[in-house]
């Protein structure tokens, strides 16, 4: 009898554990995904609001970047003003830039948390909820007697 016993002692690994350590794993991913996401959405808002409260400090990587585009090549000559178009053109790359990677990172964000809320809901829970508060999607046959049916 010892050796029954010590078996049932033993926990058997089922299907059911196995679902909820994946359900777990994807929960932990959908939630690092959003403190990355997070954490690069800082650090871009971080750095605008660096460039913008202190613009000469940003001054060199500004010159890097139009000599980067072209420099003086882009330069336009208007009735003898000269337009430097280098910067204009390093600004908007700097700034299509920054618009590309706030918006990864955003995305980032919003996809680990519909990881998570996928993972997580109780989507059964969720369809009560909707038909209680809405009705059913059933729609209400039509009576088919004399005078009631289509014609």
């Amino acid at each position: 009898m010892r050796d029954q016993n010590r078996e049932d002692d033993v926990p058997s690994f089922s299907l059911q554990s196995l679902l909820q350590l994946i359900r777990a794993a994807g929960a932990l991913l959908g939630v690092i995904a959003i403190i990355i996401g997070l954490v690069y959405a800082t650090r871009i808002f971080g750095l605008v609001f660096d460039a913008l409260l202190e613009p000469e400090v940003c001054q060199a990587h500004l010159d890097k970047w139009a000599v980067a585009v072209g420099g003086d090549e882009l330069n336009i000559v208007i009735g003898g003003t000269t337009y430097h178009l280098a910067r204009t053109m390093a600004l908007l790359v700097l700034g299509g830039g920054v618009t590309i990677l706030a918006w990864i990172s955003m995305g980032l964000v919003q996809g680990g948390a519909k990881t998570v809320s996928w993972i997580l809901s109780d989507r059964e829970a969720v369809k009560k909820i909707l038909i209680h508060a809405f009705g059913s999607a059933k729609k209400p046959e039509r009576d088919r007697s004399v005078g009631g049916g289509d014609k």
